[in-house]
């Protein structure tokens, strides 16, 4: 009796853990800023956007793999794309003359992605983009550096 209520238990938590597993979301899609729900409003013409590109203006394009997320933005330099394994595993990403280094990993259903990186004065600083989709099908990246804190929510156009 004890066995077969022990393998039923072991069953039970495996089909809890597979069925946790399948519910990551899909964050593919192209997306525009919600100005009106970003914290702060980003500026006119965009700018800014230290750290993986969650706070650019222009579009965002999303594609996303169950293994990696690829993130497209326009950026100072033009249209950049960077990939990200998301496996937690440290990568190199360029960023214009820079080379990077980023882990991405999922926490729960978001995606966080940090990107450790020398400043023009050479001292490494390290920041973060932490991305979720929230009820209302929008798309919101948490930025983190070391000038503070915002918040750009996104709605999904394709």
């Amino acid at each position: 009796m004890k066995r077969k209520l022990g393998m039923a238990a072991a069953l039970v938590v495996a089909l809890a853990v597979s069925g946790y597993a399948q519910k990551k979301p899909d964050f593919s899609g192209t997306w525009t800023v919600d100005t009106e729900k970003s914290d702060p409003a980003p500026a006119p013409g965009g700018g800014g956007g230290r750290g993986t590109g969650g706070g650019m203006m222009g579009p965002l394009t999303i594609k996303q793999t169950p293994d990696s997320i690829s993130i497209e933005n326009q950026g100072r330099q033009g249209m950049q794309t960077r990939t990200y394994k998301l496996d937690g595993s440290e990568q190199e990403i360029t960023f214009g003359q820079m080379i990077a280094k980023a882990r991405a990993h999922w926490d729960g259903d978001k995606i966080i992605i940090e990107t450790l990186r020398r400043g023009q004065d050479g001292t490494p600083f390290t920041t973060s983009v932490t991305y979720s989709l929230n009820a209302d099908g929008t798309l919101t990246a948490e930025n983190k550096t070391p000038m503070g804190a915002r918040k750009v929510v996104y709605k999904k156009t394709t």
